[in-house]
């Protein structure tokens, strides 16, 4: 039957269209908006009546132990946040853990980026400091913050007038004024800088403007590497900042009795303390930063 009844011709399903005149109201509403429109409003007059009903059976003796910290802001009641269960001081050095292990692997990965970078510049002092590309006198030792002085005794003014430093050391004019890495004129020719054919090929030809131009191309290159070299030695350091200081809050969850030392000698009583081995102290606070400083009740071990 049913095969014989879809053999049939039926006429086609239409619904009616808006009229011309209310086309500024849009399409006509349809059978299928119609029920999704009453699906969804008779939904919501359920949930509503399941909360009078709730709210009408609800025993006016009714107490859980969540309502003491439960909040309500204008009537409705806030829900407490995910983070605001405590989390036990076992898992929490677990995670202070995993946090100091984490910073090693960085700080282990900028200090090798950063003996990398040293070893290409081969431009730093004896501290490690890099002497910004040659454009700084308080790195190069020509300016008002370097320490220390080279005296040179000379015969008389006249020899004192007519004193030529880098005659005297046997390097580049250029070289005369820095405290460290001055190279003598053998090392810079051995270590002449490797120009590239066609620069030397414009050089011959007399193209000054291209060999200036190659010039501050590697200069700028320079620069960049020593802005990049500062940036990673700050960023290893505040990484060994966090470090300390996460290994500080992980000691101080652990057992054993301690107290924080106070005044200007806590320093000197943890050095002390250290030296000694009666007790044993413990500091961590980035550069700059009074550090906190503890001591823990010396302790038999096994």
């Amino acid at each position: 039957m049913s095969s014989l009844r879809n053999a049939v011709q039926r006429r086609p399903y239409k619904e009616r269209a808006q009229p011309k005149a209310r086309e500024q109201l849009g399409l006509l509403e349809k059978h299928k908006d119609y029920t999704l429109r009453a699906r969804d409003y008779n939904a919501k007059q359920r949930r509503v009546k399941a909360l009078r009903d709730k709210a009408a059976n609800r025993n006016p003796e009714e107490f859980y132990f969540g309502m003491v910290r439960a909040r309500t802001k204008e009537g409705v009641h806030q829900l407490a946040p995910e983070g605001s269960k405590p989390i036990a001081p076992r898992a929490m050095r677990a995670l202070k853990a995993q946090d100091a292990a984490y910073l090693a692997v960085r700080g282990a990965a900028e200090s090798k980026k950063i003996a990398r970078l040293r070893a290409a510049l081969h431009r730093f002092d004896d501290a490690g400091e890099p002497d910004g590309g040659g454009g700084s006198g308080e790195l190069d030792g020509t300016g008002a913050g370097a320490s220390g002085t080279h005296t040179i005794f000379v015969d008389g003014p006249a020899a004192a007038a007519a004193f030529d430093a880098a005659e005297h050391f046997g390097t580049a004019p250029e070289l005369a004024a820095r405290r460290f890495n001055r190279l003598r004129t053998e090392d810079l020719a051995a270590k002449a800088v490797s120009v590239p054919r066609e620069v030397r090929a414009l050089a011959d030809a007399g193209d000054v403007r291209a060999v200036d131009r190659w010039v501050s191309g590697v200069r700028k290159r320079q620069r960049a590497s020593y802005a990049e070299l500062e940036q990673r030695v700050g960023r290893e350091a505040r990484i060994r900042a966090d470090a300390e200081r996460i290994e500080l809050q992980r000691q101080l969850m652990g057992k054993g009795a301690k107290k924080k030392l106070r005044g200007a000698g806590a320093a000197a009583a943890a050095a002390a303390a250290s030296g000694a081995g009666a007790g044993e102290a413990r500091v961590g606070a980035p550069s700059g930063v009074p550090r906190r400083v503890f001591k823990w009740k010396p302790e038999r071990k096994r």
